[in-house]
C-alpha cells in the first residue's frame, strides 16, 4: 500500500513538528485550517453534480473510505424504504476487495460483510446478478476503466432509476494530475485512498454530493462515520502538498486557502461547508473548535496566548504529548528506508504483550476487522462471535458490530447500515445474570471468538470481575478464541501493565493497539496475535495471512511508534502511574465536594469526571445527558482552561506529575461553586446564543448564499452554493 518515505515528506513532518503545530485532537472532528483547506479543494475539483457545497470526510484508508460510501448507500435506501437486502455491486476488475468482505468464503449471507458482491465487468455483473435491487453500485476506477461502456451506462442507470446511489472509486486510481478528479458517470460520490497523499501516509476521502451527504445532516447521523486520525494535520498537509506538485492548485486556490489558515472564522467556515456541517454547528454552540496555535506536551496555546490542559488528547492518542522533541534527531533524521522498522515494533510489542506476531494496520477499526478475520481463518469451522453492549470498535463495515450497541447513537433508525454480520451474539455484561448468560452461550461449539473491551471506552466502565473470571476460565474447556479491543486502554493508560487486560486475566489470543502507538503523529494500529493463532490461521489460508501481514505496512508509522516505546522505559511508567494515581485522589475529593459531580469512572490515565446531582441523572447517550455533558465540559473550559470535551479525561500517558497537579487544581476551581442551575443555564445560553446567530445570518442572507470570499471564482462559488 506504501512507498518508502520520500525526503519531501520527512521534511514536511519534520517541518510541521518544529512548528508545534495541533496534529490530532478531536478525532475526525478537530476543527483545523489544514482539513478545511483540502475539504474546500476536493470540494473545487471532484466533478460531482451537487446543489450545495461537496462534503468530505477525512479518514485513515481508502479501505474506511470505501466502508464510509456502502454504509451512505445502505443507510439512504433504509432511508428510502427501499430495504430489499442492503445489496452492493462492486465492478472491480482485480477482485481487490472480496477477500475483505468475506475472508472464508462463507457465502454473501454468511460473510463477515453480508451482500456485498463483485464482478470484474458490467457485462459479468448483468449475467451473475441480473435483477437485483442495488442499494449502490461502485466502480473501482483503473487507469484503463472504459467509463463509456454501454453496459456500465445501462447497469448505473437501471441502479439509480432504482434509488440507488452510484460511487466511483479511485482508490487505486495512481495520480497524475486533475484528470484523477474526472466523473463521467456522474457519480453521487467519489471515495480516495493512499494515492492522493502518493501512498506517503495513511490516507482516505468521501466526497459527497450535498444530496447525498444532507442523509447525516443531523446531530445523530453526523457522527456516522468518524475516525480517531480522520482529518489530522500531518496527512491532510501531505495530500495538500502532493496536489501542489502534480499541478492541479491554482493560484485561486491558493488565495482561498491563505485566507482559511489566517482566520480562525474562516476556517471554522469552510471546515462547516466542506467537512461536517452538523458538527461545525455543534463546535461552534459548544466551543469545541479550539483555535489552537501551540501543540506541546499536555498543553495547548489558544486564542490569545490562554494555555490550556489538552484532556482530549485525540481521543485518547496522546501517549508522549503533542509535538515530541526528539522526533526530528531520531527519527525523522535517521530514517533508513531500506530497514524494516515494523520488525523491530513487532519485537518490541510482543515483548510488552506476551503475543508472538503482529500485524500492521493505521486505525483501530481496521486493525478490529483484519482481528476478527484472523480469529475466523484460525477457527474455520466455527463462526460464531460473542461481544458485549457498551462496547465501541469502530465505524468500518465489520467494527461496527462492535459497536452497535454502545452508549454513543451514532444512527437515526435501527439497522440504518444493514445487514450486519449474522453470526455475533450480544449480551448485557452488567446483567444480574451475564455470567449464566455467557455460559449457556458459550456451551455452542459454534462460538469462534469473544471480544470486549475490558473498560468500556464510551462510559469508563469496567466488564465485571466474575464475568472476565468466567470467560478467561472456559476458553480452554471450550476452545474459544479471547479477543480484546486495546485500542484505548492499551499503552499503560489503563493499568499497570502495558494491557489493562494483563492485570486481571491471562493474555488473550488476539489483541488490538491504536491511539498511543502513532505518539500524536502518525495513523497507526496493530495487531497482535499468539503463535496458536498465527499457526492455525496459516494452515487455513497462508496467502490471505500474507496479504494481512503486508497490506498496511507503513515503514514511517513504525518506526515512531517503535522509538515512542523505547522511550517508555519501565521506571518512567511507575512514576507516572504514581502521577496518576495522586491525580485520582483529587478528583475523588473534588467530587465528593461538588454538587454536580458523581463519581470518577475508569482507571490510571483513562478517566471520565460523571454527572450527578438533581437534575442530572439522564442516561448517558441520551439527548438530555450529552447537552449538560457538554454545557459543564464547557463551563470548566471557560472558568479554568482545561479542554475536558465529553468530562473525558484523556491526557498523555506520559504526564508530567507538576501538570497533573495543576490539572486537579484547575478542576477544583473550575468545578467549585457549580450548580445544577447553572448547567442548565449555561446549556439554554449556548443553544440560544447559536439559534440568534444562524438568524442573525438568516435576516443577511449568508445562510442561502455564502459570502464569496476574496480571490475566489463568483460564478462558480454562486453555481454551488
Amino acid at each position: 500500500m506504501f512507498r518508502s518515505a520520500s525526503a519531501r515528506t520527512l521534511e514536511l513532518i519534520t517541518q510541521l513538528n518544529r512548528e508545534e503545530r495541533c496534529n490530532f485532537l478531536m478525532a475526525s472532528n478537530y476543527v483545523n485550517p489544514s482539513a478545511a483547506k483540502l475539504g474546500y479543494l476536493l470540494d473545487d475539483l471532484v466533478r460531482v453534480e451537487s446543489r450545495g457545497p461537496r462534503v468530505t470526510y477525512l479518514l485513515s484508508s481508502g479501505l474506511e473510505a470505501l466502508s464510509a460510501a456502502i454504509k451512505l448507500a445502505r443507510h439512504t435506501a433504509v432511508r428510502d424504504g427501499r430495504d430489499s437486502g442492503g445489496w452492493i455491486l462492486l465492478i472491480d476488475p482485480r477482485g481487490r476487495y472480496q477477500e475483505f468482505m468475506d475472508p472464508l468464503g462463507a457465502g454473501v449471507d454468511d460473510a463477515l460483510i453480508p451482500h456485498v458482491v463483485s464482478a470484474s465487468s458490467a457485462e459479468e455483473a448483468g449475467s451473475r446478478y441480473a435483477g437485483t435491487p442495488w442499494a449502490g453500485v461502485i466502480v473501482v476506477r483503473e487507469a484503463d476503466t472504459d467509463l463509456d461502456d454501454a453496459r456500465l451506462r445501462d447497469l448505473l442507470r437501471d441502479c439509480r432509476q432504482g434509488g440507488g446511489l452510484v460511487i466511483l472509486s479511485c482508490t487505486d486510481l495512481e495520480l497524475t494530475g486533475a484528470d484523477m478528479f474526472a466523473n463521467p458517470v456522474a457519480a453521487d460520490a467519489v471515495v480516495f485512498g493512499e494515492t492522493l497523499a502518493d501512498r506517503q501516509v495513511p490516507f482516505g476521502a468521501l466526497t459527497m454530493a450535498d444530496e447525498a451527504q444532507k442523509i447525516w445532516r443531523n446531530h445523530v447521523d453526523c457522527f456516522a462515520h468518524t475516525s480517531t486520525y480522520g482529518g489530522n494535520v500531518i496527512c491532510a498537509e501531505l495530500v495538500l502538498d502532493v496536489l501542489d506538485r502534480a499541478g492541479v492548485i491554482t493560484d485561486r486556490h491558493r488565495t482561498v486557502m491563505t485566507e482559511i489558515e489566517a482566520d480562525p472564522a474562516t476556517t471554522l467556515e469552510y471546515w462547516g461547508r466542506h467537512i461536517n456541517p452538523t458538527i461545525a454547528e455543534m463546535a461552534k454552540t459548544f466551543n469545541l473548535n479550539l483555535d489552537v496555535r501551540r501543540a506541546v506536551g499536555g498543553r495547548l496555546t489558544v486564542g490569545e496566548g490562554r494555555d490550556v490542559i489538552d484532556c482530549a488528547g485525540g481521543f485518547g492518542s496522546n501517549l508522549r504529548g503533542h509535538n515530541p522533541p526528539d522526533l526530528v534527531p531520531e527519527v525523522f533524521q535517521r530514517h533508513d528506508p531500506e530497514h524494516d522498522y515494523f520488525v523491530d515494533l513487532e519485537r518490541e510489542l510482543a515483548g510488552l504483550t506476551g503475543l508472538a506476531h503482529g500485524f500492521p494496520s493505521v486505525s483501530g477499526a481496521i486493525g478490529n476487522h483484519m482481528a476478527v478475520t484472523l480469529a475466523a481463518l484460525a477457527h474455520p469451522q466455527r463462526r460464531t462471535v460473542v461481544t458485549f453492549k457498551g462496547n465501541y470498535g469502530g465505524k468500518t463495515l465489520f467494527s461496527l458490530n462492535l459497536s452497535k450497541y454502545g452508549p454513543q447513537k451514532t444512527e437515526s433508525v435501527e439497522d440504518a447500515f444493514r445487514p450486519y454480520y449474522a453470526k455475533l451474539i450480544y449480551l448485557d455484561p452488567f446483567a444480574t445474570d451475564a455470567v449464566e448468560q455467557f455460559q449457556r452461550v458459550v456451551r455452542d461449539d459454534s462460538v469462534a471468538l469473544v471480544w470486549f473491551e475490558l473498560i468500556q471506552g464510551a462510559s469508563c466502565r469496567q466488564l465485571p470481575a466474575e464475568l472476565l473470571a468466567t470467560i478467561d476460565r472456559l476458553r480452554d474447556e471450550r476452545g474459544y478464541l479471547v479477543g480484546v479491543d486495546e485500542v484505548l486502554t492499551g499503552g499503560w493508560r489503563s493499568g499497570t501493565h502495558y494491557l489493562c487486560h494483563q492485570d486481571v486475566m491471562r493474555p488473550a489470543d488476539i489483541v488490538t493497539l491504536g491511539k498511543t502507538i502513532s505518539d500524536m503523529t502518525m495513523p497507526a494500529a496493530a495487531v497482535m496475535v499468539s503463535e496458536d493463532v498465527y499457526r492455525r490461521a496459516n494452515e487455513t489460508d497462508p496467502e490471505h495471512v500474507a496479504r494481512l501481514r503486508n497490506r498496511f505496512h507503513h515503514n514511517l508509522g513504525a518506526h515512531i511508534s517503535v522509538h515512542a516505546l523505547r522511550a517508555m522505559d519501565l521506571d518512567t511508567v511507575a512514576g507516572h502511574q504514581k502521577a496518576y494515581a495522586e491525580l485520582r485522589a483529587s478528583l475523588d475529593a473534588i467530587c465528593r465536594d461538588s454538587k454536580v459531580l458523581g463519581p470518577v469512572a475508569g482507571r490510571a490515565a483513562h478517566l471520565r469526571l460523571t454527572m450527578a446531582g438533581r437534575g442530572l441523572s439522564f442516561a448517558q447517550g441520551s439527548v438530555p445527558h450529552t447537552l449538560l455533558t457538554l454545557a459543564l465540559a464547557d463551563l470548566i473550559f471557560q472558568r479554568s482552561n482545561v479542554y475536558v470535551p465529553l468530562l473525558a479525561i484523556r491526557h498523555r500517558v506520559a504526564a508530567d506529575p507538576l501538570d497533573l497537579r495543576e490539572l486537579a487544581a484547575r478542576i477544583e476551581t473550575g468545578t467549585r461553586g457549580i450548580t445544577p442551575l447553572m448547567i442548565y443555564r449555561h446549556a439554554l445560553g449556548c443553544l440560544l446564543g447559536q439559534k440568534s446567530a444562524l438568524l442573525g445570518r438568516l435576516l443577511k442572507g449568508r445562510a442561502a448564499t455564502p459570502q464569496v470570499r476574496t480571490g475566489t471564482n463568483p460564478s462558480a462559488s454562486l453555481s454551488r452554493s
